[in-house]
């Protein structure tokens, strides 16, 4: 009878790990290869040759949070479920990964599987930076009290909704105030998004979004100022390290302050608002400037793969925050208009 016993509990905790481990594979897969393989989609249907696997990741992260907008405004205008939504991400998830598949089996020739000696160098140096800071994040740092991420999730999960009940004191009857607050969050719905993957994983609210969801939000974090260090110093590796060095340095300092920074990126990585103005915003802007040091000339701008990257940015950014998107316009549209002025003057570019 002992025994019996024994066996069964040893093969509940090892039911237990391997369902942990499958929900792992199922964020990781939603949070880290689907975006490579939207960026790569992206790539191949427009002809615009990426580099670095960092540039097709950041590119692919900015389209799946658009299509995500997209499909997460129809869903709260016809009032559809969580579950409902899950339903639906997941397929266009597997599509994703689907068409991706399906292209690099045709273009097998023309890609190269194993990266070499530095690449392999710089992709450890960097799984090693975003753990390190994951768990600073996770570890070290008490989560800001005014953040309400976790009870909108929370209520969305727990009654399978989408921004009906007020994420405050979970009643349909609202006060006038709470209704406007509400309003807001589903015009930028990210925390849908969050939600979609705890209906995907079935992990605690809570949980989730302080324990689990930095050590996939810190890689895009991670990797645009990769990019932006690349833009800036090329080649000179030191001057790299350096650049990302400071950055990270920057961030942390306010957590020792009296007053730390409202938005701090330790405090509040999955808040939208972070997201978008640590996140989307410097992305959009070295979009504009150019990868390689090189800036934008006005003809630029009219081709389909820079109208793309602006529909992309602007509606993930309208995700993240209420006013993302103009913001992303204006910033965009003053960047084109200084372009046609600069070439109308002289005929050159910025």
């Amino acid at each position: 009878m002992d025994m019996s016993c024994i066996a069964v509990s040893v093969i509940e905790r090892g039911q237990k790990k391997l369902l942990l481990i499958l929900k792992f594979l199922a964020m990781a897969l939603m949070w880290y290869i689907a975006p490579v393989a939207a960026g790569y989609i992206a790539e191949q249907l427009l002809k615009e040759k990426r580099k670095r696997n960092l540039h097709r990741y950041l590119m692919g992260n900015m389209i799946l949070f658009a299509l995500f907008f997209l499909i997460a405004q129809i869903a709260i205008f016809y009032k559809l479920t969580l579950s409902v939504l899950t339903r639906i991400w997941m397929i266009v998830v597997a599509l994703v990964l689907l068409i991706a598949i399906v292209m690099m089996i045709r273009n097998r020739k023309e890609i190269r599987l194993l990266p070499d000696t530095s690449e392999m160098k710089n992709i450890i140096l960097a799984v090693i930076a975003i753990l390190v800071l994951s768990a600073f994040s996770v570890v070290c740092v008490p989560a800001d009290t005014d953040d309400y991420t976790v009870q909108s999730v929370l209520t969305m999960y727990t009654t399978d909704t989408l921004y009906v009940y007020s994420p405050t004191s979970g009643r349909t009857q609202m006060l006038s105030v709470e209704k406007e607050l509400l309003d807001e969050m589903a015009g930028s719905p990210v925390d849908a998004y969050y939600a979609v993957c705890i209906e995907i994983c079935r992990i605690n609210p809570a949980k989730f979004i302080h324990l689990v969801i930095p050590f996939f939000v810190f890689p895009i974090y991670f990797c645009i100022y990769a990019a932006w260090a690349d833009c800036l110093f090329q080649k000179d590796t030191k001057k790299k390290y350096l650049f990302m060095t400071v950055i990270w340095l920057l961030y942390i300092t306010p957590l020792f302050m009296d007053k730390a920074f409202y938005y701090g990126i330790f405090q509040h990585g999955w808040n939208g608002q972070t997201l978008f103005f640590l996140g989307v915003l410097p992305w959009t802007v070295l979009q504009l400037l150019g990868e390689e040091k090189e800036t934008r000339c006005f003809n630029e701008f009219g081709q389909i793969f820079m109208i793309l990257t602006y529909a992309a940015v602007a509606l993930s950014g309208q995700l993240m925050y209420r006013k993302g998107f103009f913001i992303v316009t204006f910033v965009w549209v003053s960047v084109v208009i200084m372009a046609g002025i600069m070439r109308w003057k002289n005929d050159s570019s910025i």
